[in-house]
This record gives structure tokens, C-alpha cells and sequence, in this order.
């Protein structure tokens, strides 16, 4: 076991049997699964409703906004998928020996994928509102795969720093080619 949160509550945490109602068991695997396409809707919609203009100039915006999250969700991805290659971590599940809440393959555990690339998102040209909501989504999915044992506290953890790291990298890059272009149109 990695990290000594995951220790601590590896015993009551990774383990759902049938006291644990339903409900709850659904609501933390559908987030664990799908709650990054919540993340996805929120950042497009986020960088649609800041782009103004005529229709066609609002495509225009919104697709330049989106362009260095999506270039810095697929560094991402790539980079976690690096990292777990050269990094092997059993899954929580595995090292455990029990069943994660939902199928999943037992391929490295660090770092999650789905956080990884959720926090990347923020380097979309979006509101400050909507990056707060799509941490919050984000740190959610990150909390219920912990919890339907897929992933340490760790893997959650590393994968923001990750993400925001390239994030960051990315969304600076992106600022600094647009602003020097716009400085060469207006000299």
C-alpha cells in the first residue's frame, strides 16, 4: 500500500458488501466512471458561454479556448500513461486482494487517468467560475475511485499535480504564442 491514508482506511473503504445501500454504491461508481464527462460538459459549455459575438465567431472563440485544455488533457494522458508504465503500482483492488465496486483492468494504478486529464481541462480559456466547478467535479471523481477501490489516495493526488503541472505549462505556452502574435500584428 503506497500512502498512509490509503492504509488507514483500506479496511472499512476499499470493502462494499451488501449493508452499504444501493444507492450508494451506484452514485460513487457512476461518478468514479462518468462524473470526467461532467467535467468535459461543464469546461465546453463554461468556454461557449464566454465566447460572444455573431455564431459563426463563437465557434471560432469557443473551439480557441478549448484547444490548449484538450492539447494539455492529451499530454496528459499520455504522461500518465508513461509515468505508469515506468511507476507499476498494483491497484488498490489487487494489492487487496477484493472486488473494485466496478470492472476495471488491473493495469498500474498510478496515476489516474481521470484525474490527470481533468485537471489538464483547466487550461482551457474558461471562467473562473467554471474551473472552480470543474476542481470540484474533478476531486470528486478522484475521491469515489478511491473509494470503489481503483485508486490509492496517492495516485489521486500525484495525477492533480500532474495535471495542473502540464496544465499550467500548456495554458502559459498558448498565452505567450497568442499574445506575441498579437503584438507582431499591432507593431
Amino acid at each position: 500500500m503506497p500512502d498512509p491514508l490509503s492504509r488507514a482506511v483500506s479496511s472499512s473503504v476499499f470493502q462494499w458488501d451488501a449493508s452499504v445501500p444501493s444507492i450508494v454504491t451506484h452514485a460513487v461508481s457512476d461518478m468514479a466512471q462518468y462524473g470526467i464527462f461532467l467535467a468535459v460538459l461543464v469546461v465546453g459549455l463554461g468556454a461557449l458561454w464566454a465566447a460572444g459575438g455573431s455564431p459563426r465567431d463563437r465557434v471560432v472563440r469557443t473551439v480557441l479556448r478549448l484547444l490548449p485544455g484538450i492539447l494539455a488533457v492529451g499530454i496528459a494522458l499520455v504522461a500518465a500513461h508513461f509515468i505508469g508504465q515506468v511507476l507499476p503500482e498494483a491497484r488498490p483492488f489487487v494489492a487487496l486482494g477484493q472486488q473494485p465496486l466496478f470492472p476495471h483492468a488491473a493495469d498500474a494504478s498510478f496515476p489516474s487517468d481521470h484525474v490527470s486529464g481533468g485537471m489538464a481541462m483547466l487550461a482551457a480559456r474558461v471562467g473562473r467560475g467554471t474551473k472552480a466547478l470543474t476542481v470540484v467535479i474533478v476531486a470528486l471523481v478522484g475521491a469515489a475511485r478511491v473509494l470503489a477501490g481503483v485508486h490509492w489516495v496517492d495516485d489521486i493526488v500525484g495525477a492533480a499535480i500532474i495535471g495542473l503541472a502540464i496544465g499550467w505549462v500548456i495554458s502559459t505556452a498558448w498565452s505567450g504564442v497568442f499574445a506575441g502574435r498579437l503584438r507582431a500584428r499591432t507593431a
